[in-house]
Protein backbone atom coordinates (compact mmCIF):
# COMPACT_ATOMS: atom_id res chain seq x y z
CA UNK A 1 0.00 0.00 0.00
CA UNK A 2 1.39 3.47 -1.20
CA UNK A 3 1.60 6.47 1.15
CA UNK A 4 -0.95 8.04 -0.78
CA UNK A 5 -3.46 5.59 0.18
CA UNK A 6 -2.22 4.73 3.62
CA UNK A 7 -3.26 8.49 4.24
CA UNK A 8 -6.72 8.20 3.09
CA UNK A 9 -7.08 5.32 5.38
CA UNK A 10 -6.20 7.53 8.29
CA UNK A 11 -8.93 10.03 7.11
CA UNK A 12 -12.65 10.27 9.29
CA UNK A 13 -15.50 10.16 7.12
CA UNK A 14 -18.84 11.58 8.65
CA UNK A 15 -21.86 10.34 7.47
CA UNK A 16 -24.76 12.36 5.80
CA UNK A 17 -28.57 10.92 4.71
CA UNK A 18 -28.94 12.45 1.08
CA UNK A 19 -32.01 14.26 -0.72
CA UNK A 20 -32.46 11.25 -2.60
CA UNK A 21 -33.54 9.50 0.82
CA UNK A 22 -37.37 8.27 0.06
CA UNK A 23 -38.80 9.47 2.67
CA UNK A 24 -36.88 13.21 2.08
CA UNK A 25 -38.59 12.27 -2.09
CA UNK A 26 -42.31 11.63 -0.70
CA UNK A 27 -44.04 12.38 2.58
CA UNK A 28 -45.84 8.60 1.64
CA UNK A 29 -42.47 6.84 2.25
CA UNK A 30 -42.66 4.73 5.14
CA UNK A 31 -39.21 2.97 4.51
CA UNK A 32 -37.53 2.78 7.83
CA UNK A 33 -34.14 0.46 6.87
CA UNK A 34 -31.58 2.67 7.76
CA UNK A 35 -33.68 2.63 11.27
CA UNK A 36 -33.63 -1.27 11.95
CA UNK A 37 -29.80 -1.31 10.68
CA UNK A 38 -28.59 0.52 13.31
CA UNK A 39 -27.90 -1.52 16.31
CA UNK A 40 -26.55 1.59 18.31
CA UNK A 41 -29.82 3.62 17.74
CA UNK A 42 -27.84 6.49 15.59
CA UNK A 43 -30.50 7.01 12.86
CA UNK A 44 -33.59 8.22 14.05
CA UNK A 45 -36.74 9.76 12.72
CA UNK A 46 -37.19 13.07 13.48
CA UNK A 47 -40.15 15.04 11.71
CA UNK A 48 -40.41 11.49 9.55
CA UNK A 49 -37.52 11.91 8.47
CA UNK A 50 -34.12 9.96 9.69
CA UNK A 51 -31.26 11.97 11.07
CA UNK A 52 -28.01 10.71 12.05
CA UNK A 53 -27.00 10.78 15.92
CA UNK A 54 -22.94 11.91 15.29
CA UNK A 55 -22.54 11.21 18.96
CA UNK A 56 -23.46 7.94 18.86
CA UNK A 57 -22.33 6.62 15.36
CA UNK A 58 -19.31 4.74 14.92
CA UNK A 59 -19.66 4.57 11.25
CA UNK A 60 -19.38 1.07 11.09
CA UNK A 61 -22.08 1.43 7.46
CA UNK A 62 -24.75 -0.88 8.46
CA UNK A 63 -26.78 2.12 7.15
CA UNK A 64 -25.32 2.18 4.13
CA UNK A 65 -25.66 -1.60 3.35
CA UNK A 66 -29.36 -1.36 4.12
CA UNK A 67 -30.45 1.83 2.56
CA UNK A 68 -32.41 0.78 -0.41
CA UNK A 69 -32.05 4.09 -2.71
CA UNK A 70 -28.00 4.91 -1.69
CA UNK A 71 -29.28 7.74 0.28
CA UNK A 72 -26.45 7.44 2.66
CA UNK A 73 -22.99 9.19 1.86
CA UNK A 74 -19.80 7.84 3.35
CA UNK A 75 -17.36 5.71 3.13
CA UNK A 76 -17.56 1.99 4.39
CA UNK A 77 -15.27 0.67 6.70
CA UNK A 78 -12.07 -0.92 5.44
CA UNK A 79 -12.11 -4.45 5.33
CA UNK A 80 -8.33 -6.79 4.96
CA UNK A 81 -8.11 -7.92 1.58
CA UNK A 82 -4.79 -9.88 0.72
CA UNK A 83 -4.64 -11.55 -2.76
CA UNK A 84 -8.05 -10.94 -3.50
CA UNK A 85 -8.78 -12.98 -0.27
CA UNK A 86 -11.07 -11.66 2.31
CA UNK A 87 -9.26 -11.50 5.68
CA UNK A 88 -11.28 -11.43 8.83
CA UNK A 89 -10.22 -9.45 11.39
CA UNK A 90 -11.89 -7.94 14.56
CA UNK A 91 -13.74 -5.75 12.13
CA UNK A 92 -17.40 -5.56 12.22
CA UNK A 93 -19.32 -8.50 10.94
CA UNK A 94 -20.12 -7.78 7.20
CA UNK A 95 -23.79 -7.85 5.47
CA UNK A 96 -24.91 -10.25 3.54
CA UNK A 97 -25.44 -7.66 0.56
CA UNK A 98 -21.78 -6.54 1.30
CA UNK A 99 -20.59 -9.83 0.81
CA UNK A 100 -22.74 -10.67 -2.58
CA UNK A 101 -21.03 -7.16 -3.87
CA UNK A 102 -17.22 -8.32 -2.59
CA UNK A 103 -17.63 -11.44 -4.63
CA UNK A 104 -18.67 -9.68 -7.86
CA UNK A 105 -15.67 -7.34 -7.30
CA UNK A 106 -13.37 -10.38 -7.30
CA UNK A 107 -13.21 -11.79 -3.78
CA UNK A 108 -14.51 -14.97 -3.61
CA UNK A 109 -12.13 -16.45 -0.44
CA UNK A 110 -12.64 -15.53 3.05
CA UNK A 111 -9.84 -16.27 5.05
CA UNK A 112 -9.62 -16.54 8.93
CA UNK A 113 -6.41 -17.19 11.26
CA UNK A 114 -8.58 -19.51 13.69
CA UNK A 115 -11.49 -21.15 13.33
CA UNK A 116 -13.47 -19.02 15.67
CA UNK A 117 -12.96 -16.14 13.82
CA UNK A 118 -14.58 -17.69 10.68
CA UNK A 119 -17.28 -19.02 12.63
CA UNK A 120 -18.05 -15.47 13.72
CA UNK A 121 -19.37 -14.80 10.71
CA UNK A 122 -21.04 -17.82 10.16
CA UNK A 123 -24.18 -16.83 9.68
CA UNK A 124 -23.92 -14.02 7.05
CA UNK A 125 -21.41 -16.51 5.46
CA UNK A 126 -24.16 -19.39 5.27
CA UNK A 127 -26.69 -16.81 4.07
CA UNK A 128 -24.79 -15.74 1.42
CA UNK A 129 -23.75 -18.85 0.14
CA UNK A 130 -27.71 -19.98 -0.17
CA UNK A 131 -27.98 -16.74 -1.81
CA UNK A 132 -25.65 -17.38 -4.51
CA UNK A 133 -26.53 -21.06 -4.85
CA UNK A 134 -30.02 -19.02 -6.34
CA UNK A 135 -28.34 -16.77 -8.23
CA UNK A 136 -26.38 -19.95 -10.03
CA UNK A 137 -22.55 -18.81 -8.92
CA UNK A 138 -19.90 -20.91 -6.65
CA UNK A 139 -20.07 -20.23 -2.80
CA UNK A 140 -17.48 -18.62 -1.08
CA UNK A 141 -14.23 -20.43 -0.31
CA UNK A 142 -13.62 -20.70 3.23
CA UNK A 143 -9.96 -21.35 4.46
CA UNK A 144 -7.85 -21.28 7.75
CA UNK A 145 -4.33 -19.86 7.55
CA UNK A 146 -2.43 -17.11 9.08
CA UNK A 147 -1.83 -13.76 7.18
CA UNK A 148 0.69 -10.95 7.42
CA UNK A 149 -0.19 -7.71 9.03
CA UNK A 150 -0.18 -4.67 7.49
CA UNK A 151 1.67 -1.50 8.62
CA UNK A 152 -0.10 1.55 9.05
CA UNK A 153 1.12 4.90 9.93
CA UNK A 154 -0.06 6.63 12.69
CA UNK A 155 -2.13 9.92 11.53
CA UNK A 156 0.99 12.32 12.90
CA UNK A 157 3.83 10.49 10.48
CA UNK A 158 1.19 10.68 7.31
CA UNK A 159 0.40 14.44 7.97
CA UNK A 160 4.08 15.23 8.05
CA UNK A 161 4.79 13.10 4.80
CA UNK A 162 1.77 14.67 2.79
CA UNK A 163 1.75 18.38 4.59
CA UNK A 164 0.93 20.07 1.58
CA UNK A 165 -1.81 17.80 0.38
CA UNK A 166 -5.45 19.13 1.21
CA UNK A 167 -8.00 16.30 2.81
CA UNK A 168 -10.83 16.92 -0.04
CA UNK A 169 -8.03 16.74 -2.68
CA UNK A 170 -6.16 13.85 -1.70
CA UNK A 171 -9.96 11.88 -0.35
CA UNK A 172 -10.98 12.69 -4.24
CA UNK A 173 -7.69 11.57 -5.97
CA UNK A 174 -7.38 8.25 -3.93
CA UNK A 175 -10.47 6.74 -2.79
CA UNK A 176 -9.57 3.14 -0.90
CA UNK A 177 -9.45 0.60 -3.38
CA UNK A 178 -11.57 -2.11 -1.15
CA UNK A 179 -13.75 0.45 0.05
CA UNK A 180 -17.51 1.16 -0.79
CA UNK A 181 -19.13 4.62 -1.22
CA UNK A 182 -23.19 4.26 -1.26
CA UNK A 183 -23.18 3.89 -4.93
CA UNK A 184 -22.10 0.71 -5.23
CA UNK A 185 -24.57 -0.93 -2.97
CA UNK A 186 -26.93 -1.67 -5.44
CA UNK A 187 -27.19 -5.29 -6.24
CA UNK A 188 -29.18 -5.31 -9.55
CA UNK A 189 -25.95 -3.75 -11.71
CA UNK A 190 -23.80 -6.43 -10.36
CA UNK A 191 -26.38 -9.35 -11.25
CA UNK A 192 -27.82 -7.90 -13.96
CA UNK A 193 -29.17 -11.59 -15.26
CA UNK A 194 -31.60 -11.87 -11.66
CA UNK A 195 -33.49 -9.48 -10.39
CA UNK A 196 -34.34 -9.58 -6.88
CA UNK A 197 -37.71 -8.58 -6.11
CA UNK A 198 -40.84 -8.92 -8.13
CA UNK A 199 -43.09 -6.10 -8.84
CA UNK A 200 -47.09 -7.14 -9.80
CA UNK A 201 -49.95 -4.80 -10.37
CA UNK A 202 -53.31 -5.27 -9.42
CA UNK A 203 -55.50 -4.67 -12.73
CA UNK A 204 -58.64 -4.25 -10.92
CA UNK A 205 -56.74 -1.02 -8.59
CA UNK A 206 -54.53 0.10 -10.99
CA UNK A 207 -55.85 3.99 -12.88
CA UNK A 208 -52.63 4.32 -14.98
CA UNK A 209 -51.92 7.61 -12.90
CA UNK A 210 -48.31 7.13 -13.78
CA UNK A 211 -47.16 8.10 -9.76
CA UNK A 212 -44.74 5.01 -9.64
CA UNK A 213 -43.49 5.59 -13.17
CA UNK A 214 -42.66 9.53 -12.15
CA UNK A 215 -40.85 8.24 -8.54
CA UNK A 216 -39.19 5.20 -9.71
CA UNK A 217 -35.34 6.17 -9.96
CA UNK A 218 -34.72 2.99 -11.10
CA UNK A 219 -37.22 2.87 -13.97
CA UNK A 220 -38.79 -0.17 -13.26
CA UNK A 221 -42.37 1.45 -14.48
CA UNK A 222 -43.27 2.34 -18.12
CA UNK A 223 -46.41 3.16 -19.49
CA UNK A 224 -46.19 3.14 -23.16
CA UNK A 225 -48.91 3.28 -25.89
CA UNK A 226 -50.53 -0.01 -25.55
CA UNK A 227 -48.26 -1.89 -22.50
CA UNK A 228 -47.66 -1.16 -18.95
CA UNK A 229 -43.97 -2.68 -18.53
CA UNK A 230 -42.68 -3.72 -15.37
CA UNK A 231 -38.75 -4.08 -15.20
CA UNK A 232 -38.56 -5.69 -11.79
CA UNK A 233 -34.65 -6.19 -12.26
CA UNK A 234 -33.74 -2.95 -11.66
CA UNK A 235 -36.10 -2.82 -8.07
CA UNK A 236 -34.37 -2.37 -4.89
CA UNK A 237 -37.09 -2.95 -2.80
CA UNK A 238 -37.62 0.99 -1.38
CA UNK A 239 -41.26 0.45 -1.61
CA UNK A 240 -41.63 4.07 -2.28
CA UNK A 241 -44.32 2.97 -5.23
CA UNK A 242 -45.90 0.57 -3.44
CA UNK A 243 -46.18 3.61 0.00
CA UNK A 244 -47.53 6.31 -3.36
CA UNK A 245 -49.83 4.20 -5.18
CA UNK A 246 -53.16 6.16 -4.12
CA UNK A 247 -55.02 3.20 -5.47
CA UNK A 248 -52.66 0.50 -3.20
CA UNK A 249 -52.59 -1.41 -6.60
CA UNK A 250 -48.41 -2.42 -6.74
CA UNK A 251 -47.29 -5.26 -4.83
CA UNK A 252 -43.56 -5.49 -4.48
CA UNK A 253 -41.91 -9.25 -3.21
CA UNK A 254 -38.28 -9.64 -1.88
CA UNK A 255 -37.05 -12.62 -4.60
CA UNK A 256 -34.52 -13.44 -6.27
CA UNK A 257 -36.03 -15.19 -10.02
CA UNK A 258 -34.70 -14.70 -13.36
CA UNK A 259 -34.58 -11.24 -14.34
CA UNK A 260 -37.43 -10.41 -16.99
CA UNK A 261 -39.83 -7.64 -18.22
CA UNK A 262 -43.46 -8.01 -17.50
CA UNK A 263 -46.12 -6.68 -20.12
CA UNK A 264 -49.62 -5.52 -18.81
CA UNK A 265 -51.89 -4.92 -21.78
CA UNK A 266 -53.82 -1.37 -22.31
CA UNK A 267 -56.94 -0.90 -23.84
CA UNK A 268 -58.13 2.05 -25.80
CA UNK A 269 -61.80 2.74 -24.66
CA UNK A 270 -64.56 5.18 -25.00
CA UNK A 271 -65.97 6.05 -21.95
CA UNK A 272 -70.40 5.19 -21.92
CA UNK A 273 -71.28 8.42 -19.72
CA UNK A 274 -68.84 11.43 -20.56
CA UNK A 275 -67.72 10.16 -24.23
CA UNK A 276 -63.97 10.84 -24.02
CA UNK A 277 -61.44 8.32 -24.68
CA UNK A 278 -59.69 6.91 -22.16
CA UNK A 279 -57.24 3.94 -21.27
CA UNK A 280 -57.71 1.18 -18.92
CA UNK A 281 -55.89 -2.20 -17.74
CA UNK A 282 -59.31 -3.74 -18.05
CA UNK A 283 -61.11 -4.58 -21.01
CA UNK A 284 -64.40 -5.12 -19.17
CA UNK A 285 -64.50 -0.85 -18.59
CA UNK A 286 -67.10 1.01 -19.53
CA UNK A 287 -66.32 4.42 -17.62
CA UNK A 288 -63.31 6.44 -17.34
CA UNK A 289 -61.55 7.02 -14.29
CA UNK A 290 -63.14 10.29 -13.50
CA UNK A 291 -66.60 9.70 -14.30
CA UNK A 292 -66.00 6.34 -11.83
CA UNK A 293 -65.11 8.61 -8.80
CA UNK A 294 -68.33 10.62 -9.61
CA UNK A 295 -70.29 8.19 -9.36
CA UNK A 296 -68.37 6.70 -6.35
CA UNK A 297 -68.50 10.26 -4.52
CA UNK A 298 -72.69 10.17 -5.60
CA UNK A 299 -73.16 7.33 -4.22
CA UNK A 300 -71.11 7.48 -0.58
CA UNK A 301 -72.89 10.68 -0.23
CA UNK A 302 -76.45 9.27 -0.74
CA UNK A 303 -75.36 6.87 1.92
CA UNK A 304 -74.81 9.27 4.45
CA UNK A 305 -77.48 11.34 4.03
CA UNK A 306 -79.69 7.77 4.46
CA UNK A 307 -77.74 7.43 7.62
CA UNK A 308 -79.25 10.93 8.90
Amino acid sequence: MGLLSKWVESLEYEYEILPSCTRYVSPHSSCEKCVHSCDLKAVVLVSGKPVIDYKKCIECGKCISACPVQAIAGIYPKRTIIQNELVIKNQEIPTVKELLLLYKKGIKTIVGETRYLIDLWKDPIDEVNALLKQLNEAPFSILVKSTEEEKFYSRRELFSLWKNESKSVVKQAAPAKWRFNQDDFHLPKYYRDYQFARITIDNEKCMLCTACQRLCKNECFNIREEHFSLLSQGCSSCRLCVDACPEKAIIVEDLISKAEESLLQIYEKVCTVCHKTYKTLREHDEKCVACRKRESFKKTKEGNHYAF
